[in-house]
């Protein structure tokens, strides 16, 4: 008797626990048959957070698939930048079956096993966060307020569903960045394989724009092509309203989605060209500018372009500031950080009194449709911010400010607005302070590397600055797992520099 009182409390009430699973497994089951084609994500919480718990309780073994995590990390960024998204399986009941889950739901499972099975993989990580900590704070804090609007939001089902892919394509992607790429040559491998994309897409754009249609379409194999109207008005393409010329897109969703991925690869482009000693990489990165430029006007998009003289002007600045910072006898870097201000102040003053700049940095009549319904947008956004500091939800945004393009469907153009709207004003400062922490990180720690490959944090600083300014106009989030990415880079370059500050000889003082 007193072995049996002393079994514990499932012990003594196992008949309880087992009919309490299986009055759950009957409703789970019953609520699956009947509401699983419309609730599916819902329904796949209890499943996935008992997977969770299965790899959480794992033996510690220390053998960390480290280097599986690696290259899921890569499979998934190749597929996010190079396969379309509405190309996928499409199973009864199912969400699409795309490129990057099929790489991003195994990296997730490989991060927590790693995390579960390895002490020394938490005790590496904790050191790799650590270095900036305010940025995955700020990030669980984020979280936090994601999960809190959910009960705001007038559709949760699909609130719900947002809030688990995003932590996959967001959150998971940036703590496996933080760890993969703290590993010595990976940032610039990454680097050359975003330059070879970039190549792609140009050769894509030339295609595409011959014949006014991306090279796929109608070509695309049964069990991939998913009949879906937003699919097929992507297949079709898009032309500006007031002129009629085609935008081109690549493998995008959007013309304006090409143009921001271009704004966050030209900065490792031209770092690339601008650091190597080979001059046939050199002039390979010359070579590329011009027809990149070409690809950023035929997108007929202006982020493109701010995105790309952004680029160009955020990188002369980091030049000037190297050459005078290495070589104290030079000229040529004080006088570019000198005469910056002036050098900057007269290219804004350009874009505005040059007839052909000021049309393709800031529109003429043709985009200014676009421009006063932005306009609109914010006047229409800004009291409901205001009205419900809280926000409305997880996906709400668009929704809740209810405006309509030309063809009737639901749209918001600036992610400032869909930020606050959907995670409330603390949501909206929590957010973009990672991006701007991250910025002054890689900026200043780049002035005082000197591994080459920590020196990465310019092209990710300006990327990050792009990301900020295109943001205010474009609310696609196509390419923020790339951005998150770019976020967990910075943490684990400058964790690295951090490391070498430390092993470094200090002065003896006399």
């Amino acid at each position: 008797m007193a072995r049996y009182a002393g079994g514990g409390w499932f012990r003594r009430h196992r008949r309880l626990c087992m009919a309490a699973l299986i009055a759950f497994a009957f409703v789970y089951g019953a609520a699956y048959a009947l509401f699983g084609a419309f609730f599916l994500l819902p329904l796949l919480v209890p499943l996935l957070v008992l997977a969770g718990l299965v790899v959480w309780l794992l033996p510690d073994t220390g053998r960390a698939p480290v280097n599986l995590l690696g290259k899921l990390m890569f499979a998934f960024l190749i597929a996010l930048s190079t396969w379309p998204d509405y190309l996928a399986l499409a199973l009864p009941g199912l969400p699409w079956i795309t490129a990057i889950r099929l790489t991003g739901v195994p990296m997730l499972v490989t991060l927590l096993i790693c995390t579960s099975v390895s002490a020394q993989f938490r005790a590496e990580m904790k050191t790799i966060l650590s270095a900036i900590p305010s940025i995955w704070k700020l990030l669980v804090v984020f979280i936090i307020i994601g999960f809190l609007s959910l009960p705001l939001s007038k559709h949760i089902g699909e609130s719900i569903s947002k809030f688990v892919v995003w932590q996959m394509t967001w959150t998971a992607v940036f703590f496996a960045a933080a760890y993969v790429f703290s590993r010595p040559g990976r940032v610039m491998l990454f680097g050359r394989i975003l330059w070879g994309i970039v190549w792609l897409q140009i050769a894509i754009g030339v295609s595409e724009y011959r014949h006014s249609r991306v090279p796929w379409a109608g070509h695309i194999p049964s069990f991939l092509k998913i009949e879906d109207e937003g699919v097929q008005r992507i297949l079709a393409g898009a032309s500006r309203a007031a002129t009629g010329i085609y935008r081109v897109q690549t493998r995008f969703t959007t013309s304006l989605g090409l143009g921001e991925f271009i704004s966050f690869a030209l900065p490792f482009i031209v770092h690339i060209g601008m650091t190597t000693r080979d001059w046939r990489v050199r002039l390979l990165g010359l070579v590329t500018l011009p027809p990149l430029f070409w690809l950023l006007l035929k997108t007929d998009s202006r982020l493109a372009i701010i995105g790309y003289f952004m680029t160009l002007l955020g990188y002369l600045l980091y030049w000037g500031l190297q050459r005078w910072r290495r070589e104290k006898r030079s000229i040529f870097g004080p006088a570019i950080v000198l005469a910056y201000p002036a050098l900057f102040t007269g290219f804004i003053a350009a874009t505005f009194f040059v007839g052909r700049l000021r049309a393709i940095v800031w529109g003429n009549g043709a985009q200014q449709a676009s421009t006063d319904t932005r306009a609109e947008m914010y006047r229409t956004g800004i009291p409901m911010v205001l009205h419900n500091p809280l926000g409305h939800g997880v996906g709400e945004g668009a929704i809740t400010l209810g405006f309509y393009n030309g063809i009737g469907q639901l749209t918001i153009d600036t992610y400032y607005l869909a930020i606050a709207l959907e995670y409330g004003i603390i949501g909206f400062l929590v957010y973009y302070a990672m991006f701007a922490i991250a910025t002054w990180k890689a900026g200043v720690t780049t002035l005082r590397a000197t591994d080459p490959e920590i020196l990465y944090l310019a092209p990710l600083a300006i990327a990050m600055v792009n990301f900020i300014i295109i943001k205010s106009v474009f609310s696609q989030q196509e390419n923020h797992p790339l951005v998150f990415a770019m976020l967990g880079m910075i943490v684990a370059l400058v964790a690295r520099q951090r490391a070498q500050d430390r092993q470094a000889p200090r002065p003896i003082r006399g």
